[in-house]
């Protein structure tokens, strides 16, 4: 960042020449949007055609057509950016084209938490089907694990590196436990934004296989009858014929899972950087940006791999666009850092001067800076319509929402074989709030757990899991 845009920055912070300094602010900003969002377009795009090239033949055909939309929106809007209404129709397409593709993301998500829950049943009655499992010494094993856990003074770590054991160790809890950590979660939320306290319930819900898709099984077909075909099975009683046709299936269904997966995310960042193009792009140049030489290398690439992509073609593009990619190289690391800088001033503009952001008729600038703020986030799936409700959450507000997810997961749980149940509920404990006080608290529950798990399959699957995580 040059001198004089931080000078900007500083004299912004301190409400000085507030009416001279603002607009450049914004078209400042609005101009390294539009040119980070070129740069990461062409990487990404370059990375989604090199994707095509090497396993086309294993996406689906939704992700293919998918794909040949944007190829054709990239074609014929950003080549030759239009004016007037032609340009506001590009902005709501692109606008449509997102929503629909977080729709599809939503529907492998929900897939996606149901698989991993099949995963955690058979993982841990693979060791049935071994001959000799792990001579497992339950203390040494509960040691090794808090000295894992504690090997640090950085709070958030420690109680990630506890969520994540939580997650693994064998359940030895009954409903009704079960069901007291979860209120005890939900009553951490007291007093804090509604909107977390939504996305805590959203989190349970998906962990739980509690949220649906009704276009689940129309745009997966072969997910859906893996599905059905899993929760038919008695987990318990499986031959080993029986277990490894079902771990197949789960392995297969994952796989499918891991590279739409990969598409879908790849396209979402692809059509926000489309979009924070077009909305930047009136704006575009005023600031005179010295970055404006790299969206020259960037628009090389996109060009050519758009020129590929619609002939169909799956040529080495590497060598055509090497001097390219190195021109940009680095570049967007720096921009980003500026943007950090250009963010929080933006922040103070908007909460401390919208008056006089309105009596300079930069609201339409405002609006678009806030919507390319949220397209540039690393939440790339956020929507951008979404209104969360203001306030605060109280007692009963968690305890109506409590009352109805509890109803949900008892349902839930009455309907499903006992081992699916306590993978839900592995899967949904290390989502919630640490809810231990201490040291020895977290010992006692790894300890108890370990203890109480008489299946010494199931404990040495979970040995070997845990281990794993410890070593890496």
């Amino acid at each position: 960042m040059d001198n004089e845009l931080r000078k900007i920055c500083r004299t912004i912070q301190r409400g000085k020449r507030l009416e001279e300094s603002i607009p450049v602010l914004l078209n400042k900003l609005a101009d390294v949007y539009y040119v980070y969002a070129g740069l990461q377009l062409a990487m990404n795009y370059y990375t989604l055609y090199q994707d095509y090239c090497d396993e086309e033949e294993l996406w689906s055909g939704d992700a293919v057509d998918r794909t040949k939309s944007v190829n054709t929106f990239i074609r014929e809007h950003l080549f030759d950016f239009k004016s007037g209404q032609e340009h506001e129709e590009a902005v709501l397409t692109i606008d449509a084209i997102r929503k629909d593709n977080m729709k599809r993301m939503d529907v492998l998500t929900a897939y996606t938490d149901i698989f991993q829950i099949y995963e955690y049943v058979l993982n841990r009655i693979e060791y049935k089907y071994k001959e000799n499992p792990y001579n497992i010494d339950d203390e040494e094993f509960a040691r090794e694990i808090l000295r894992y856990v504690f090997n640090t003074e950085d709070n958030f770590a420690i109680n990630e590196k506890i969520k994540e054991i939580i997650g693994q160790l064998p359940v030895r809890m009954t409903k009704q436990k079960y069901f007291d950590l979860l209120g005890q979660s939900a009553h951490a939320y007291k007093g804090a934004e509604r909107d977390t306290f939504d996305t805590f319930l959203y989190m349970i819900r998906t962990s739980a296989m509690l949220h649906k898709n009704e276009d689940m099984d129309k745009c997966y077909p072969q997910l859906a009858d893996k599905k059905s075909y899993l929760e038919k099975l008695q987990f318990k009683n499986l031959s080993h014929e029986e277990f490894n046709e079902a771990f197949d299936m789960m392995k297969a269904a994952i796989s499918i899972l891991e590279k739409e997966t990969t598409i879908f995310i790849t396209l979402q960042e692809i059509i926000n950087s489309i979009y924070i193009i077009l909305i930047c792009y009136p704006y575009a140049g005023m600031s005179q940006s010295e970055e404006h030489k790299a969206w020259d290398s960037a628009f090389e690439i996109i060009r050519k791999v758009n020129a590929s992509f619609i002939k169909g073609e799956k040529d080495d593009l590497s060598e055509e666009i090497a001097d390219k990619l190195s021109e940009i190289e680095g570049i967007q690391e720096d921009i980003a850092y500026d943007l950090t800088i250009l963010e929080d001033t933006l922040y103070t503009v908007g909460m401390n001067y919208k008056e006089l952001t309105q009596s300079l008729m930069l609201d339409t600038l405002m609006q678009v800076l806030a919507r390319s703020q949220k397209l540039n986030s690393d939440s790339i799936f956020i929507d951008l319509d979404l209104v969360y409700e203001e306030g605060k959450v109280d007692e009963q507000l968690i305890n109506r929402e409590l009352n109805e997810l509890k109803e949900q997961l008892s349902a839930a749980f009455d309907s499903l074989d006992r081992m699916v149940c306590r993978a839900i509920m592995a899967n949904t404990l290390n989502k919630m709030p640490v809810f231990f006080s201490n040291r020895t608290e977290v010992m006692d529950y790894v300890r108890y757990t370990i203890e109480h798990c008489f299946d010494m399959h199931e404990k040495a699957a979970s040995y070997e899991i845990i281990n794993k995580i410890m070593s890496e």
